[in-house]
């Protein structure tokens, strides 16, 4: 996954100019039908059946982690769209991108279609 601008300069400034980051309690994947971008530009999916889902990160080992938890969202009770890219932000609504990566392959969510990340799949690497 790559990061965000808003997450490559926090590192930055507290990580060399002691400018404190407050790191979020907590995740949430969001799902977007253009990419998101370093500048979190992309559109999100925004229909009444979706809303972001909390992600439990594991603990990372040489630079790697995954997703604990199996993700299921909501069945599409309207189309979505076809979903390209996710993003790990730091609120349920609104706030910050801090990674975001494009799906392998694209999902066309139509009526009655249920988007899923199963544990393991969605990996986040810093090297």
């Amino acid at each position: 996954m790559d990061f965000s601008n808003f997450l490559a300069d926090s590192l930055i400034n507290a990580t060399t100019r002691a400018i404190d980051y407050s790191t979020p309690a907590k995740v949430w994947v969001a799902l977007y039908t253009t990419d998101p971008t370093k500048e979190d530009v992309g559109t999100e999916v925004d229909q009444a059946s979706y809303n972001r889902l909390e992600v439990t990160i594991t603990e990372p080992v040489d630079g790697v982690s995954t997703n604990a938890n199996e993700m299921k969202w909501s069945t599409a009770t309207t189309p979505w769209g076809v979903i390209s890219h996710v993003g790990i932000r730091d609120a349920e609504v609104d706030g910050n991108l801090l990674y975001f990566t494009n799906l392998e392959e694209a999902k066309d969510i139509q009526v009655g279609d249920q988007f899923q990340i199963v544990v393991d799949n969605l990996t986040l690497t810093l090297s």
